[in-house]
């Protein structure tokens, strides 16, 4: 049995060719074209490939949102509680009270720096956002999060781009423009990703003109950025419409032949992603290169956003609604107590659970006997998609939120089940696990930055669509601004370490259950690795929360550099680094 290929009108065709020897002078050659045969083989190599790669692209998405994402949020609501002690001292002192070390200028500047701060984890956790959102949109997986979108903001906001502010203008048509209900990333990229164009290729230097317009009749929004020529600029005028197709083209860069005094390293895949972007919010992109100038244009369909939800601003759940949430990290258990107070449940009304393996296993069997004991109250649950049972490395295991409310709301009776709101609180938010949320629970609800506009933004329509006939406190006269700033604020600065920061006994305490696992395990580290992973996983978490002056930095890359299937073979000598480092920590304190 042979294979063969063989050049017909210049096209090759592959065969396999069988011989078989009858007699001493008798030969059967069969010969038998394969072709099609190699043409579905090829096919289904592609399709595995890209397959494999929209799952380690979807694998990347987890990962970045899990390790980066939640650590962004903690330290954004750091920044939020430092942020509110300063105010609250500089109102002091504005009020004559005697803080003899404090200076209203030093206070001025304390909170601006803390801003500063606040601002720049926000882009870096948009940077973040985007990634993500690029994959899921080249895989044509992403689908739109409709929301409140402040577009003045956005396209006023030129912090971030290699270029001097002076250059940058903007006019709106109505101004200021309405706020508008679209998907931020979505525009964010389009935006983002035309103004750098525009930079990049422009004239060096020049002014970038932002023209925005909403047609409150149509309900379309339209955008034009507007540049100077650049280098080559004459070459793509002369090529007429063809420019204008090709670079929304996949891989194209029609600047690539042009010198344009500097590194490039773009793949010209920019303007291709802002063309799937423009699509999937049902709108468009095109590009006009003029004898003086290029015009970027993008259009699409939006809807202002509803200004009945602007009563969400003084929104609190009624009186007696009892708040039951449960999270296996401790950084996210303070952030949902803080969630709590800012949806208006009081601390008296408020249960977080997840502190061991008990209280994640008996989830279930308690918010029932709970719901049941409490025949005339309403509550508000949310449940961590991923629990881990991590307390014993013999019985490691994960639970996952979802299921739970699933099945709380099976063995609750019709009546009971209405008097609650469960929510799912998941990183993953891909189209797969959102319907997976919404089939087992009453909704779902993203990590984002906790503040109080966001918290009541996002809890509003999903407490009034659940219990429409219940009357919320929206009433603005209700109680002033300040009380609510009152049930937000942080009284001391004990009670901010106490709310963000992880004691030093704590680290200490996950030490001791990773050496317990390392000295006492008689089975083989590859088949225990991933219990001792999940473990190094949270001491990880931890030590971000107090790596403010980059004590940890060398200690969180020798855990991450450890991740994978299988044990590293410098398991040993890492983990003593690891403990050294966390050690000597304590023995600061």
């Amino acid at each position: 049995e042979h294979d063969a290929v063989l050049h017909e009108d210049g096209l090759p065709t592959k065969f396999e060719v069988k011989v078989t020897r009858l007699e001493e002078n008798a030969v059967v050659v069969v010969v038998r074209d394969v072709s099609e045969r190699y043409r579905r083989f090829e096919a289904e190599k592609r399709f595995v490939f890209e397959t494999t790669a929209r799952q380690k692209d979807a694998e990347a998405n987890r990962f970045t949102r899990h390790e980066v994402k939640n650590g962004l949020l903690a330290a954004i609501e750091i920044c939020g509680n430092i942020r509110e002690q300063f105010s609250e001292d500089f109102n002091s002192l504005q009020k004559d009270d005697k803080l003899p070390t404090i200076t209203e200028q030093s206070l001025s500047t304390r909170i601006e720096h803390v801003s500063e701060l606040d601002r720049t984890l926000h882009e870096v956790l948009d940077i973040v956002l985007a990634e993500t959102m690029a994959r899921d949109v080249i895989h044509e997986m992403y689908v739109p999060r409709m929301q409140r979108v402040d577009v003045n903001y956005i396209l006023s906001h030129m912090r971030g781009f290699k270029a001097s502010s002076k250059q940058f203008s903007l006019k709106c048509s109505p101004s200021p423009m309405p706020i508008l209900l679209t998907d931020q990333g979505l525009f964010k990229c389009i935006h983002g990703n035309a103004i750098r164009n525009a930079i990049k290729y422009g004239e060096k230097g020049g002014p970038i003109r932002t023209e925005a317009t909403y047609n409150a009749e149509t309900g379309w929004f339209e955008m034009h950025i507007i540049n100077l020529p650049g280098p080559g600029h004459a070459q793509l005028v002369a090529m007429g419409d063809r420019a204008s197709e090709l670079v929304f083209s996949h891989s194209t860069r029609l600047h690539k032949d042009v010198d344009l005094g500097q590194n490039s390293h773009s793949a010209g895949d920019g303007a291709w992603i802002m063309h799937k972007c423009a699509t999937i919010l049902g709108g468009s992109v095109q590009i006009n290169f003029e004898d003086d100038r290029t015009v970027f244009v993008f259009r699409a369909p939006c809807k202002v956003y509803d200004a009945a939800t602007k009563e969400s601003n003084h929104f609190h759940l009624p009186p007696g609604v009892w708040g039951i949430a449960i999270d296996d990290s401790k950084i996210q258990r303070k952030l949902l107590r803080r969630f709590f107070i800012h949806a208006g449940i009081q601390e008296h009304h408020q249960i977080i659970l997840g502190q061991n393996s008990d209280e994640i296993s008996t989830f279930v069997e308690f918010v029932v006997d709970f719901v049941q004991r409490h025949p005339n109250d309403l509550f508000f649950i949310i449940a961590d998609e991923n629990l881990e049972l991590s307390d014993d490395m013999a019985s490691h295991g994960t639970i996952f939120g979802s299921e739970c409310i699933k099945r709380i709301r099976n063995t609750l009776q019709p009546d009971q089940e209405k008097r609650m709101l469960a929510l799912v609180r998941s990183a993953n938010d891909s189209q797969q696990d959102l319907e997976i949320y919404n089939t087992r629970a009453h909704g779902y609800m993203p990590k984002v930055p906790l503040q109080v506009m966001s918290v009541r933004e996002m809890v509003a329509p999903l407490w009034t669509k659940r219990f429409p006939l219940v009357k919320a406190d929206v009433e603005p006269n209700k109680g002033s601004d300040s009380e609510d700033d009152d049930i937000t604020r942080i009284p001391s600065i004990e009670n901010l370490r106490d709310l963000t920061l992880i004691s030093p006994a704590e680290l200490l305490s996950e030490l001791e259950q990773i050496d317990s696992f390392c000295i006492n395990s008689s089975e083989r580290f590859d088949e225990r690795w991933p219990a001792l992973w999940d473990k190094l996983h949270q001491l990880k978490g931890d030590l971000k929360t107090v790596n403010v002056d980059d004590r940890f930095t060398r200690t969180i890359q020798a855990i991450e550099s450890m991740r994978g299937g299988l044990t590293s073979a410098e398991f040993m000598s890492k983990w003593l680094v690891i403990r050294t480092d966390v050690i000597a920590f304590d023995s600061t304190k």
